[in-house]
């Protein structure tokens, strides 16, 4: 289902994850495009919004072990199955303290959604097992203990240690994966730009990369210390899967990736950050291609 409507997704890539380390998913290297003076009554208007339908519009409620508490206001496709790991999907989300102040959303960014990946860790374990337990359709409030959130450090001056998050989510769609030659699984959002060195291998690709792993959820991530890598076809300085996902790149694309455990580290995994036989998701932004 890569249609057109998803190109107006590609801002984001800005996710950075690292359990308690978590940032919001509209925090990153685009966040010069949130407004700094987020309309106050647009988000008085849209936690209101939430309350009522807190109070009015509960179709379900399952409380899970976990602590987990899923409540859905609107479930349209119940033949759908849930979503599962590896699955691309399209959101419209909040995040919000228990006190109802909003501190994260797509539309802090002006994105009517974005992609998410199920299973890798894109931001906390709670995210991870509550949209499991969603369908396409599906429009829920989900209660995520502080155990399964930020934890006893919390974020920032944002979320303050042990607090318990609240994500309101809609599920758009499922978003099918690139149809290409390489046998890698990806989701292209953003095609980038055409250049003279499209069919050379003498050129040097710049580019952002997060990727993260069932295991762990920060493997890596450039963002971080805004220093991003480089890729020369030919060179074995990257693992096999993403030396041909980076040899087409183009400038400005934007990218998920999906690395099967023998396209990453294979049987031996890496460090302690990849376990053996383990898939490893990238989200990569390329930065620039330009001739050597």
């Amino acid at each position: 289902m890569k249609n057109s409507y998803i190109i107006y997704v590609l801002a984001l890539f800005v996710f950075s994850c690292s359990g308690n380390e978590t940032k919001p998913l509209t925090q990153g290297p685009k966040t010069q495009r949130i407004k700094s003076n987020t309309n106050k009554k647009s988000e008085t208007a849209t936690n209101n919004e939430l309350k009522s339908f807190d109070k009015k519009n509960v179709v379900n409620v399952k409380q899970y072990d976990n602590g987990v508490r899923i409540k859905w206001f609107q479930s349209l496709f119940r033949k759908n199955p849930t979503l599962k790991d590896d699955e691309v999907v399209l959101i419209n989300y909040r995040l919000s303290l228990p006190d109802g102040k909003i501190f994260d959303g797509n539309n802090r960014i002006e994105m009517p959604f974005i992609p998410f990946i199920v299973g890798y860790n894109m931001q906390t374990e709670g995210w991870d097992f509550a949209l499991k337990h969603l369908r396409v359709g599906d429009f829920a409030k989900i209660e995520i203990p502080a155990s399964l959130a930020y934890g006893s450090k919390g974020l920032g001056n944002i979320v303050p240690p042990n607090s318990d998050v609240w994500l309101y989510v809609k599920v758009i769609a499922k978003v099918s994966a690139d149809k290409n030659d390489t046998g890698v699984k990806s989701w292209t959002f953003e095609k980038g730009v055409s250049s003279k060195f499209d069919e050379s291998n003498e050129k040097e690709i710049t580019y952002h990369a997060i990727a993260s792993a069932k295991s762990n959820p920060v493997v890596l991530n450039t963002h971080i210390k805004h220093f991003p890598l480089t890729y020369i076809p030919g060179q074995k300085n990257v693992v096999p899967g993403l030396r041909k996902v980076l040899k087409n790149a183009k400038k400005g694309q934007k990218i998920f990736v999906l690395l099967k455990p023998e396209q990453a580290y294979g049987s031996k995994g890496f460090g302690n950050l990849v376990a053996p036989n383990e898939s490893v998701f990238y989200n990569i932004t390329i930065e620039d291609v330009r001739g050597i």
